[in-house]
């Protein structure tokens, strides 16, 4: 923690930070969106792992929604069925109409939709009429193209989470769609996390946060997380708090370097029709499978 930090008491005030940021109040739902660009990027577990430290930090159940394509995604995680829709969640009123049919687990409630080969369709028909129930609601939206469905999953949340490998190459691909995201008309906040899957360390992480606005998170490479299991290192665990904090704070001054300036590279931009332009933007679509 020290050496992360700089020295002990650094390193509890910044984790006594990121605490409240996640514990605070919310005037509305937090609807945050884990998404990649790549397949195998890790969205799932950094997901899973989002919605395990805001859930053991707040009172109230965090809905926890999966919408990605592969079957091992966040609902298999936090072990919830495919629901089948519901015509009282869909009109739901109270609380108690959104949980029908579906099962409160150690703080989290999951919903698989049945159908999720359009994933946009699926939250709209099945996330959207409950959301507004909870405090925060986190969906996996596993690999998306930033030329199909990108910016539709991205409009869908007050923040986007960006997953990406925490490599040179992979890492400048999920940062030059930042600034598309955020200029889309719903203007959600971004955060990427850049996961240590080469074990080459933070270093791309601490590049991209010593210039982007936006807050960057590395998470380090860690076995325990594999298949929906817990961090096997403290140093793991404090890059969840962290990440946590900054997706609940949408990207506020709580999770951001202080002396952090907007990027000024020519980034890509919203097509009409809400489709990124990306470098590599006419490559052959993406395995969707999520990680």
């Amino acid at each position: 923690m020290t050496a992360l930090f700089g020295s002990g008491a650094g390193g509890r005030r910044e984790l006594t930070a990121w605490d409240d940021a996640i514990r605070g109040g919310l005037s509305t739902t937090r609807r945050v969106g884990v998404v990649s660009l790549s397949a195998r990027a890790g969205t799932s577990t950094v997901a899973h792992q989002l919605v395990r430290a805001v859930a053991a930090r707040r009172s109230e159940p965090v809905l926890a929604v999966d919408v990605s394509s592969g079957d091992d995604g966040l609902a298999a995680r936090v072990g919830a069925a495919t629901a089948a829709p519901d015509e009282t969640r869909a009109s739901a009123r109270t609380t108690a109409e959104a949980l029908s049919g579906l099962e409160l687990r150690d703080g989290v409630v999951g919903l698989r939709p049945r159908d999720v080969d359009d994933a946009v369709g699926a939250w709209l028909a099945e996330a959207a009429p409950i959301a507004r129930f909870f405090d925060v609601a986190v969906t996996d939206f596993g690999a998306r193209h930033p030329v199909v469905d990108l910016a539709a999953c991205a409009a869908l949340c007050d923040v986007v989470c960006l997953v990406a490998d925490g490599r040179r190459s992979p890492a400048e691909h999920a940062r030059s769609v930042v600034d598309a995201l955020t200029g889309l008309p719903e203007s959600p906040a971004v955060v990427l996390a850049l996961v240590d899957h080469a074990r080459d360390g933070a270093g791309v992480a601490r590049a991209f946060s010593a210039t982007d606005a936006h807050p960057v998170v590395a998470v380090p490479f860690d076995p325990g997380l594999a298949s929906g299991g817990r961090p096997r290192r403290s140093v793991t665990n404090l890059a969840l708090v962290e990440l946590a904090a900054a997706v609940v704070a949408a990207g506020g001054a709580a999770a951001r370097p202080a002396d952090a300036g907007r990027r000024t590279s020519g980034g890509p931009s919203a097509h009409g029709d809400g489709r990124l332009g990306a470098p590599g933007a006419d490559a052959a679509p993406i395995d969707e499978r999520t990680a």
